[in-house]
């Protein structure tokens, strides 16, 4: 049986517009997301770095 309702349609084209574009905005979140805590882990592990090596010149 096939119904041939426009309003309903236009709905269910809605609905699948506005759940594509969350997914979209999601996937855009989680690479930012990861992005910024890889800066985050990069930055601590240069401070630290930087940190041992000029404690190293400390003569205690």
């Amino acid at each position: 049986m096939e119904v041939n309702d426009p309003k309903s349609a236009d709905i269910v084209g809605k609905m699948m517009v506005w759940g594509m574009v969350s997914v979209g905005i999601l996937a855009i979140l989680i690479k930012v997301y990861g992005t910024v805590i890889g800066w985050y882990h990069a930055s601590v592990a240069w401070l630290t770095e930087a940190g041992q090596y000029a404690a190293s010149f400390w003569p205690f």
